[in-house]
């Protein structure tokens, strides 16, 4: 019984370093894998609140973004939602001409669905559908058209919105031509990672959208042919839940690469002054990769390496010695 024991326990010891092994060897091959990629992708982290960066690399390099164009498109669509007093309720229907425009159909959407807004931002954000893209588009153009007193392609508007929230949120080298991202046009859209930055930014201000992101799944309803259909859409953001990331988007194109726009929040500090008053800090970092041939893999690192970077100089009392440690000089 004994001879069983000893056997036991060298057998276990024995797993338990072949464990422990294999995760060094892992993370020996993140960090290599990781390493190379930086060097072709643009990527940058950003605290949220002071806007200071961490970590960049091409941070100002102009390159298409695919998907991450939908950034733009779903929050130019909350922000009339709400100018509008509309709300996110109101149903808006799939334009005929939508499937010429889209590069992805991914939930089967036709002609004629009629979708409500709310459900055209859940499948734009998490399920990164063109169809819904380009009908949130035609919905909200042909209103701001009509508004505007003006007549026009509602693609075209809607576009035009898209980018003039760009150049309020600062952003210096980005242009959108579509609302879905994908490079099926002769005119090119372009952005920067710290442009995407500050999009994003934008976007996680907004708990309403935060919501909309930080999602696994969700049923929505198409109302086609007199009927409803439920469909579930699956979050592309494969990150959603690990190292408390709870959004954004996530995309990729042929002309792209790999992208991310994430967001990962910790847990606020709470300190005491010497007049007996509490100073609240909060935690949150933006992680943008662009162009990446493993986003995700890339991404996870750089909420490390951000995460690290950022206790650093929280230790060393947040010192800001130069402007240009900050997003606004991006």
């Amino acid at each position: 019984m004994l001879k069983a024991m000893l056997i036991e326990g060298i057998v276990m010891h024995r797993e338990m370093v072949l464990r422990m092994l294999l995760k060094y060897l892992s993370a020996v091959f993140l960090l290599a894998s990781t390493s190379s990629v930086f060097a072709q992708s643009s990527v940058i982290v950003v605290d949220s609140f002071n806007r200071k960066v961490h970590v960049a690399g091409n941070a100002n390099s102009r390159s298409a973004v695919g998907g991450l164009a939908k950034i733009a498109a779903g929050m130019v669509a909350l922000d009339w939602s709400q100018a509008s007093k509309l709300g996110v309720n109101i149903l808006a229907p799939v334009p005929a001409y939508a499937a010429s425009m889209a590069g992805a159909n991914t939930l089967g959407l036709q002609a004629g669905d009629k979708l409500t807004l709310r459900d055209l931002i859940y499948a734009t954000m998490m399920g990164s559908d063109d169809i819904a893209a380009i009908t949130l588009a035609d919905f909200v153009g042909r209103d701001h058209l009509y508004r505007l007193g003006r007549q026009g392609d509602p693609q075209v508007e809607f576009v035009r919105q898209m980018n003039q929230l760009a150049l309020r949120e600062g952003t210096t080298s980005t242009r959108f031509v579509n609302p879905h991202g994908y490079e099926n046009t002769r005119s090119m859209a372009y952005s920067t990672a710290a442009d995407i930055a500050r999009l994003t930014l934008y976007a996680v201000s907004r708990p309403a959208m935060r919501f909309y992101t930080n999602q696994r799944s969700r049923n929505i309803t198409i109302y086609r042919a007199g009927g409803q259909v439920s469909v579930p859409v699956t979050n592309t953001n494969l990150l959603l839940g690990v190292s408390n990331i709870d959004g954004v988007k996530a995309a990729s194109t042929p002309r792209s690469g790999g992208c991310v726009a994430l967001s990962a929040e910790r847990p606020s500090s709470v300190l005491q002054q010497a007049d007996g008053s509490s100073l609240v800090y909060r935690h949150r970092l933006v992680v943008v990769v662009i162009g990446s041939s493993n986003p995700f893999g890339e991404a996870q690192a750089l909420i490390a390496q951000g995460w690290n970077a950022y206790d650093r100089w929280v230790a060393a009392g947040r010192p800001i010695t130069d402007k240009k440690q900050l997003l606004n000089h991006y």
